[in-house]
């Protein structure tokens, strides 16, 4: 369960945003160190992307939801900037006029509009980060938003975006430890067709302890499992990695 507010997302969706659109246009065609391909500018106009697709989403019948084709593609100039800043405007101006329980489609199928005000915070404070991250020592992610982040990945991306043939689960167990916040631990064992997990201290073949913001980056392979400290068996950290297509 969410340990964050529907007024903590809006304002999390709100600070992301913005220090996101601060990004210097110098720096819009460094590389990512950690996604091949990817640069500064790839980013931003990602995120402008998605949150113009979640706007059509908020605006649409669960039973008509928008297609991928119905969003424009993010400009190849400096202009990609000011045209993330529209995008967020727009997409914040049509989250604060939706009734957030009234049912709107997403890539999960039908689910209340809160759903994607829960989504596009975490989205657009990864991509922060991984923008800032092409420039030196970014700043961590919000550590409550952090703890969210990682309960929406177990629930959220883990069932339909893990290659469970390449993780080759068969009974393996983590422990995922949070040293700067109270509650802050996960179990999770590796199934062949899935990953069950719970908020429990549980000796597991491999334990990962570090900030919370760094467990959340390692399950979203922004980071390598030797930022953290680990013990027991890593290699086990390395087939998640692998694995989480996400």
């Amino acid at each position: 369960m969410t340990n964050l507010t529907t007024s903590d997302y809006r304002h999390l969706l709100r600070v992301e945003a913005a220090r996101l659109s601060q990004v210097d246009p110098t720096h819009l065609e460094l590389d990512l160190p950690h996604l091949q391909g990817w640069t500064v500018r790839s980013v931003v106009g990602h995120t402008g992307w998605v949150f113009r697709f979640a706007q059509l989403a908020l605006e649409s019948d669960p039973a008509n939801p928008p297609s991928r084709s119905s969003v424009p593609e993010p400009p190849h100039g400096d202009d990609v900037i000011e045209w993330f800043v529209t995008g967020s405007n727009d997409l914040q101006a049509a989250l604060d006029s939706t009734d957030l329980e009234a049912v709107r489609p997403t890539f999960t199928g039908p689910q209340p509009a809160s759903w994607w005000l829960r989504r596009l915070s975490h989205e657009v404070s990864m991509h922060r980060w991984d923008a800032e991250s092409a420039v030196g020592s970014p700043e961590p992610i919000d550590a409550r938003q952090a703890r969210d982040g990682i309960d929406e990945v177990l629930e959220v991306f883990v069932p339909r975006r893990m290659q469970f043939e390449a993780l080759g689960g068969t009974g393996e167990t983590v422990h995922l430890h949070a040293t700067d916040i109270d509650d802050g631990e996960w179990f999770m064992t590796y199934g062949p067709e899935g990953v069950e997990w719970n908020h429990s201290h549980a000796k597991g073949d491999v334990a990962a302890r570090g900030p919370v913001s760094d467990l959340l980056l390692l399950l979203w392979s922004r980071i390598p499992a030797s930022r953290l400290e680990v013990f027991g068996d890593a290699e086990l950290l390395d087939r998640w990695q692998t694995a989480a297509a996400f």
